[in-house]
């Protein structure tokens, strides 16, 4: 009798060990795009976009909407295959950029985002190519995409953001982070890993 519930004990325990296992990492995350790609065979994966900061070209922290107060980070991560990406959406405010097609918010190719960290490093990242921003009912958005070797993804996930310093071809834009955006960040970017 005694080995039955032993083994039934047992077996509960592995079976609770494996469905523990089982679960993905990532079940908490949320994804836009979850899918195999149809001709290669690998694996895409693009998270929700998750707000991380809102900032000023001085840096300065505003609370606001995306809207009217300001301009915002809004990020992602990317996966296609074994390639990882980090995505920012930046959005402001049209009044703060030119008003012409080309030149209002523009990113230019191998464009760099700089990104301090809480031990004084600092990780530099550069976009894969030039991407114009669009002008819609008065607010000016641009989504860039930048490439993560493991060095990156590692630096990221492991460390605190404080600061990030994206390159256009206009002026220099920067955003401060609060421990809730860096955990936000850290905790998309951990999605595609």
């Amino acid at each position: 009798m005694r080995n039955v519930d032993v083994r039934r004990t047992a077996a509960a325990l592995l079976t609770i060990l494996i469905s523990l296992t089982a679960t993905p990492a990532n079940a908490k995350c949320k994804f836009n795009v979850d899918t195999v790609h149809s001709i290669t065979g690998e694996k895409v994966l693009w998270t929700k976009w998750e707000v991380f900061s809102f900032g000023s070209s001085m840096g300065a922290v505003i609370a606001g909407t995306l809207a009217n107060s300001g301009d915002a980070v809004v990020g992602s991560g990317a996966s296609y295959g074994d390639k990882k990406f980090f995505a920012l959406r930046v959005t402001r405010p049209a009044s703060m950029v030119k008003m012409e097609m080309d030149s209002a918010l523009v990113i230019p190719e191998n464009g760099k985002l700089l990104i301090s960290m809480n031990d004084d490093s600092i990780l530099e990242l550069h976009s894969e190519e030039k991407v114009i921003g669009d002008v819609v009912g008065g607010v000016a958005e641009a989504v860039i995409k930048f490439p993560l070797d493991p060095d990156a993804m590692r630096a990221l996930l492991t460390k605190r953001i404080m600061t990030m310093e994206l390159q256009t071809s206009e002026q220099d834009l920067e955003y401060s982070f609060g421990k809730k955006g860096a955990k936000k960040m850290q905790s998309t970017l951990a999605c595609i890993q």
